[in-house]
C-alpha cells in the first residue's frame, strides 16, 4: 500500500509541475539559418524576435481574438538587439523568418 501511494504521489507532482510551468507552454523557432529566435511570453501574450546578425528578421504569429489576420514583429535593430510586441490576446501560431533582399524570406515552420 505504502508503494501505491508514493508513486500516486509522484504522478500528481510531476502533472502539477508541468501544469504550473509557463515554459512549458510557450511557443518559439529558430529561423532556419539560426539568425535569429522568436518566443512567446507572459501566458503567450507577447512575442520577442532577437536578431544574431546584421540581418532584419521578423516573427510571424496569430492571435486568438483575430485568428485569421497574420501579424508580423520586425527587429531591423541589428545583431544582438530584439523587439517585443504589445501584449493582446494568446498567441496560438508562431514561426521565425530571416529577411531576404528582394527574394521570400526565409522562414522556420510554424510552432503552434
Amino acid at each position: 500500500m505504502p508503494r501505491l501511494r508514493t508513486s500516486a504521489a509522484a504522478v500528481l507532482a510531476a502533472v502539477a509541475l508541468a501544469a504550473a510551468s509557463p515554459a512549458a507552454q510557450a511557443l518559439s523557432k529558430y529561423s532556419p539559418d539560426h539568425e535569429a529566435y522568436a518566443w512567446t511570453q507572459q501566458s503567450d501574450k507577447f512575442v520577442s524576435v532577437k536578431t544574431y546578425t546584421s540581418n532584419s528578421a521578423h516573427a510571424d504569429y496569430y492571435r486568438a481574438a483575430s485568428n485569421t489576420t497574420q501579424r508580423h514583429l520586425w527587429n531591423k535593430s541589428g545583431a544582438g538587439t530584439t523587439a517585443t510586441s504589445g501584449g493582446g490576446s494568446k498567441i496560438f501560431k508562431l514561426r521565425t523568418c530571416e529577411w531576404v533582399k528582394d527574394n521570400d524570406d526565409d522562414c522556420s515552420g510554424w510552432d503552434y
